[in-house]
């Protein structure tokens, strides 16, 4: 997988896929009522949802188009893709997207953002897009939080994550970058959901982030002995499904003529 500025995306291999394809909360449709709520979108014949992953952004776009393209640079987490009609999947990367100038009437980005080389995608998609079409970059994010133990939090923030660092990436979304590259002034939202988890679902859960997947990838643990380290050390927070708490921030901005 290609790599810029010192950050390269560490979801590339088939195991790294089924993870996140069967750990991952289903967020998106949310994100994108989140995103019609700061401006109404007009139904789309084709938009482009970039950084698709397994493509679980790709069905929710698909409500709002006719047609859907989703790329996504892994071929590993194409493979792990459902196939549904509309939906057509391509291995390609958000900085050279395989669409002719203006084609799209809709591009979206769940949760990838940070692994593109910003300026480079934000071009193509500014080229790809036609005069008035939207923008929509989301993301959630795990606060780390349980609704019912507080203790979870230091456990995440003072004994995992310490030992399983996530690898460098962008930043979630860069307004001014946007605005050079073609865009309009970018409106942003935040909301918050939760989620019922088992122990065994957070670990999943958190085996399916980049820090795990670069610590697996590396050899620094298996998958099987991390999961395993991460419900022994977390039995004692679930005593009974928890629920976790989630944020989520979408931006939004207009392609300018």
């Amino acid at each position: 997988m290609s790599e810029h500025g010192g950050v390269r995306n560490p979801f590339n291999s088939d195991q790294a896929a089924r993870r996140y394809a069967g750990s991952r909360p289903y967020y998106h449709r949310s994100a994108l009522n989140l995103a019609m709520i700061q401006q109404p979108l007009r139904p789309a014949r084709l938009a482009i949802d970039v950084g698709c992953g397994t493509g679980l952004s790709a069905v929710a776009v698909a409500d709002l188009a006719d047609r859907v393209v989703a790329i996504d640079a892994s071929a590993a987490m194409l493979r792990a893709a459902q196939d549904r009609p509309g939906i057509k999947y391509l291995v390609a990367a958000a900085e050279r997207i395989p669409l002719r100038d203006g084609a799209a009437d809709l591009a979206t980005v769940g949760g990838a953002f940070h692994w593109f080389d910003q300026p480079r995608a934000l071009a193509e998609l500014a080229r790809v897009l036609r005069a008035g079409a939207h923008l929509i970059v989301y993301s959630d994010f795990f606060h780390g939080r349980l609704k019912d133990q507080p203790g979870f939090v230091s456990w995440l923030t003072g004994s995992y994550l310490p030992r399983y660092p996530s690898p460098v990436r962008h930043a979630q979304f860069d307004p001014d970058a946007a605005a050079r590259a073609g865009f309009g002034q970018a409106s942003v939202r935040m909301s918050e959901y939760d989620v019922p988890f088992t122990s065994g679902e957070m670990a999943d859960y958190l085996l399916s982030q980049s820090n795990a997947a670069a610590a697996i990838e590396s050899g620094t643990i298996s998958a099987s002995l991390l999961r395993d380290q991460i419900i022994k050390e977390t039995a004692a927070f679930f005593t009974d499904d928890e629920r976790a708490v989630f944020g989520l921030r979408v931006w939004t901005a207009v392609r300018l003529p």
